[in-house]
């Protein structure tokens, strides 16, 4: 069932000047390997990312709303 389909493993951490976001790859139902290159880590500007883990259709949905709030908002304010 694709409700089975979820995991992951994400990080992020802040200096002074700097900031990094990293993530594993991997999907998986249970301790089965669907795929070893699902993405988790997004790019919603130049100076936003956002880092999804769970369910890989909360992922996919969650993401596809965030660019479209982006998007919206962009239009909005004329920027």
């Amino acid at each position: 069932s694709i409700l089975e389909y979820s995991g992951a493993a994400i990080i992020a951490m802040g200096g002074k000047d700097c900031v990094g976001i990293a993530c594993d790859t991997r999907l998986g139902a249970q301790a089965q390997t669907v795929s070893c290159d699902f993405r988790k880590v997004f790019k919603m500007n130049d100076r936003t990312f956002v880092g999804l883990a769970g369910l890989a259709t909360d992922v996919l949905t969650m993401n596809n709303l965030l660019k479209f709030r982006q998007n919206l908002y962009e239009l909005r304010e004329e920027r």
